[in-house]
């Protein structure tokens, strides 16, 4: 296992690499202590590059061994060359108080020890996520025999987190138990990026302690960090999107909207309701904007023909159905014959985001700050109220027109989805309170 762990290690180190180039090339960070500062955001933007590119690359019929996920990552690293000869900013101390950063931090090991001896368990991992991992380190490639098999489980759904554990395979061989630390890795880099942009942007610092703690500590997250799904992974990947676009709106810097793009990407390369997830962003970034939208609606529609067009052109040629079409989304009367099941979903839904026996407080509370903040922290807390309202409304809408048995679907789904808004409105919450800057 030591050793295995060491292959875990090094993989991540790669995507850890192809993000600070990325990032550094987007503008994002400059000189060695600007990338050490955003190891987080670079984290999670490799993982959201290679994942998109490695997709793309599976529908080209690579198979994507050591050296050519190795190859992936140098290639993406090369950006860094130019930001690290860049003069790094000035930036504020954290300056979280001591005992917030032992608790986080005390909570995080105790969750990696429980992560490294817990064995993979989660059904939908065991019958969806790994094999189609395994299938593609097993079978060097997107197989079409295996992939549009009869029997497979929504076979619409994108490669980004099956194509990152099969390079993860490629490094510690088929160590399923490994999985869940690495769904901790992103939720460790989610963290870091919540703190360099609460700093960056002089962002309420006891909130920000509030946010930390109450996602380490809520029963939903460390129930998700062990199922090792991709719920943790896209409400990462859009969370930090949104992190990315307040930047932006902020500093009107475009490398921090690409980002924003290349993550949100990433998010719509990981599960269909990533999709939704793009459109709530980049319709929130427009609302909040108003004018000069043709920027931030390029980012968005190339984000998300960069994560899913590859894909749905396989997915066409190789004739797989999609359980998901736009023909039920614009049927009136199948939305017409399931009107029934809006408004049970709909509270469903509400509970679910606001279950204390899931996520404690952390809903609440930042929904307080919002109202509070609502005249002060100008278009950032539209960027995060209709953000997380139009995910959680596009939620609504795919259990309005689920193929699959409506109750059965909402009971075994739900409590997991609503983890992409959550994390978003959790991200910016601290944002909304902002101090003035100091004179």
């Amino acid at each position: 296992m030591m050793f295995n762990l060491g292959g875990l290690l090094l993989v991540n180190a790669c995507f850890l690499a192809a993000g600070c180039g990325v990032a550094g090339l987007a503008g994002w960070w400059s000189g060695p202590r600007g990338v050490v500062r955003s190891l987080g955001v670079c984290y999670l933007v490799g993982i959201a590059a290679f994942g998109m590119g490695a997709q793309l690359l599976y529908v080209l019929g690579a198979s994507l061994a050591r050296w050519q996920v190795v190859g992936i990552c140098a290639v993406l690293a090369l950006g860094s060359i130019g930001a690290l000869r860049r003069v790094s900013p000035p930036v504020a101390a954290i300056r979280l108080p001591t005992w917030v950063i032992a608790v986080v931090v005390a909570m995080l090991a105790l969750l990696a020890v429980d992560l490294w001896f817990q064995p993979l368990w989660a059904y939908d991992a065991w019958s969806y996520w790994t094999p189609r991992a395994h299938a593609l380190f097993a079978l060097n490639g997107l197989d079409p025999g295996w992939f549009g098999a009869h029997d497979m489980r929504d076979p619409d759904y994108p490669l980004l987190l099956p194509a990152i554990e099969a390079a993860t395979f490629r490094f510690t061989g088929y160590e399923t138990q490994l999985l869940d630390v690495q769904s901790l890795f992103v939720l460790v880099a989610f963290l870091g990026a919540v703190v360099e942009v609460t700093v960056r942007l002089n962002g309420r610092r006891i909130v920000l302690a509030a946010v930390l703690l109450s996602l380490v500590l809520a029963p939903s997250v460390a129930d998700q960090l062990a199922s090792a799904e991709a719920d943790i992974p896209i409400a990462a990947l859009f969370a930090c999107a949104g992190l990315c676009a307040a930047v932006w709106l902020e500093e009107r810097r475009r490398g921090a909207l690409i980002l924003a793009g290349v993550l949100a990407g990433g998010a719509a390369a990981t599960k269909i309701e990533g999709i939704v997830f793009v459109l709530a962003l980049f319709v929130a970034i427009m609302v909040v904007q108003r004018r000069a939208l043709l920027f931030p609606a390029a980012v968005g529609l190339a984000s998300l023909a960069v994560g899913i067009v590859p894909w749905k052109i396989w997915l066409s040629i190789h004739h797989i159905p999609e359980e998901v079409t736009l023909h039920r989304l614009l049927s009136p009367s199948l939305l017409g014959g399931h009107i029934g099941r809006v408004p049970y979903a709909t509270g469903y839904l509400a509970w679910r985001t606001l279950d204390p026996r899931a996520w404690i407080l952390l809903v609440p509370v930042c929904l307080a700050i919002a109202f509070w903040a609502r005249r002060r922290a100008g278009g950032i807390v539209w960027l995060a109220l209709v953000g997380a309202t139009l995910a959680l409304a596009g939620l609504l809408i795919a259990y309005w027109t689920t193929p699959l048995p409506f109750h059965y679907h909402l009971a075994t789904s739900a409590r997991r989805v609503v983890t992409g808004p959550i994390f978003y409105l959790a991200a910016l919450a601290p944002l909304l309170a902002r101090r003035e800057p100091e004179s």
